[in-house]
């Protein structure tokens, strides 16, 4: 049942394919070995254990999120820039839900590099707000806002909160991120007093 020419990139890629399809919660070595048409034991010629390969999926999705996030806000500045990542965000989220409860699930793996790793994802925002004049820690305060607000939305729809009155979800979540804004504005504003 071996298969000649796999690589530890075939396995990784096979591993974050299936947690999209089939989801986190229902990711197995055993079925990932099965979908390679190898035994489950031949896996850890190529991965050291669940661990490990668990790693590389959240690199991957640490750094398919920051590249969105810095794609969306290329050539943009301030106000434009912080939609523009909110909206990345948020179609990240919603689109590759999977992926994103794996960044979801870091803060409770129990490894240094990639918690570090981790951080990479506050970057883009830490750009996005850069072009305002604030200081370093009121950055670090706001960040942690605009993401509870990113993640709030993803989350509450998530569970179908969202539904109970005929308002756009959409319209909500631009009314937040203008609000965000207009608080960084102030902020800004404060600063300079």
């Amino acid at each position: 049942m071996a298969r000649q020419g796999l690589t530890r990139g075939d396995i990784i890629a096979a591993a974050i394919k299936m947690i999209e399809s089939e989801g986190l919660h229902n990711f197995s070595l055993r079925e990932l070995a099965s979908r390679l048409h190898i035994k489950a034991a031949s896996l850890y010629n190529h991965i050291q254990n669940m661990d490990a390969l668990y790693t590389e999926v959240g690199y991957y999705a640490i750094s398919e999120l920051k590249r969105a996030q810095l794609g969306a806000i290329a050539g943009k500045r301030r106000g434009e820039a912080v939609e523009a990542l909110a909206d990345a965000y948020h179609r990240f989220g919603k689109e590759r839900p999977e992926i994103y409860k794996v960044i979801l699930s870091l803060p409770m793996v129990k490894n240094d590099a990639l918690q570090a790793a981790a951080g990479d994802i506050v970057e883009p925002i830490m750009t996005a707000i850069g072009d305002y004049n604030l200081d370093e820690e009121q950055k670090m305060h706001l960040q942690r806002v605009l993401r509870s607000i990113m993640h709030g939305f993803i989350s509450q729809e998530e569970a179908g909160c969202f539904r109970h009155f005929p308002a756009d979800v959409a319209d909500s979540y631009r009314m937040a991120v203008r609000g965000f804004i207009l608080l960084l504005e102030n902020s800004e504003k404060e600063a300079r007093v």
